[in-house]
């Protein structure tokens, strides 16, 4: 594993998923507004990685190796220390290998090999090797954000012919989904980029998604803009019509829960453990002591002054 290769202004085979709205991880509107302040450098990274990332930078080499292996490559590469750039797009992407084998191959599911877009697939010219640990449970097919879109990504930058998911699954199983260049995929791709760099320029945002995805999509309030009328907006009329009636069923539902615990509690009296029976299951109900451990008494460290936009909606009748 040599690190992230590519230029932090310009969409990466990595950021694929994001950009056609595929991504748990982050929104079409978070990585724009991501890129525009990299552009003027103000963007600050809140992520540094974490134990799961630093897993899947050690096991890197270990997946690859066993995937050229279980391929019958006759050879291949895991250091690479140069991106891929698109001829025409500004799209890079960082490899994580690289191999060539003698001929075809097919799905040997025994093997956890598996062929996605042909029964046989032929591998005889240098192809692109993906590694991804991850804890969710095998797949048949890998989600859109594992690497698929990603694969088809850096085929284009590097005019691949195919390439191969290697996705070691919850430490335990290794699966490789072996593709050839998709052009419909990568001209989906290209439509993407290209729209995104429009936006990019000019401002304009996606479609909102999350009450989150908002606070991307338009970070900043104008204070002296005069109010919105909303009430030529049906759509808006039915959002805030529902907005208000979810409010009034989670208070409902919030006063309901501390009934019910009230009622627990004032049977379970001195217990700290209950039993009870609900149709066909039984569960346990726990309600015990717990101990805080003592801790020194802490300085919260200064803060530079910042004003951002409130996340959630202030709401008064008037």
């Amino acid at each position: 594993m040599v690190g992230k290769l590519t230029p932090d202004n310009m969409i990466s085979a990595s950021r694929i998923p994001v950009l056609l709205g595929l991504s748990p991880y982050q929104t079409q509107n978070e990585l724009l507004t991501e890129m525009i302040q990299r552009y003027h450098d103000k963007f600050e990274p809140t992520f540094h990685g974490n134990e799961i990332t630093e897993w899947g930078d050690r096991l890197e080499p270990v997946i690859l190796n066993e995937a050229a292996k279980r391929l019958g490559l006759r050879n291949h590469e895991i250091h690479i220390t140069k991106p891929e750039f698109h001829p025409d797009l500004p799209l890079a992407a960082s490899l994580d290998g690289l191999g060539v084998a003698n001929g075809t191959i097919k799905t040997n599911a025994a093997n956890g090999i598996y062929c996605m877009t042909a029964d046989e697939i032929d591998i005889s010219t240098i192809g692109v090797l993906e590694a991804k640990v991850t804890s969710a449970m095998p797949e048949e097919m890998p989600a859109a954000h594992r690497g698929v879109w990603q694969l088809q990504a850096q085929m284009m930058c590097g005019g691949y012919k195919w390439g191969a998911i290697c996705v070691l699954y919850r430490g335990i199983e290794m699966r490789i989904f072996v593709y050839e260049a998709d052009a419909v995929m990568q001209k989906r791709i290209e439509d993407a980029i290209l729209n995104f760099e429009k936006r990019r320029k000019t401002g304009d945002v996606y479609p909102v998604l999350t009450s989150d995805d908002g606070n991307a999509a338009y970070p900043y309030a104008e204070p002296d803009a005069d109010p919105l009328d909303l009430n030529d907006q049906p759509d808006a009329l039915t959002a805030f019509e529902d907005l208000m009636l979810a409010k009034e069923a989670k208070r409902q539902a919030e006063a309901d829960i501390d009934m019910a615990e009230a009622t627990i509690k004032e049977y379970m009296g001195n217990h700290d453990q209950a039993h009870i029976n609900i149709g066909l299951s039984r569960y346990q109900i726990k309600w015990p002591m717990r101990r805080t451990k003592a801790q020194p008494e802490k300085v919260v460290p200064a803060k530079p002054e910042a004003t951002v936009r409130q996340k959630t909606l202030s709401i008064k009748e008037l």
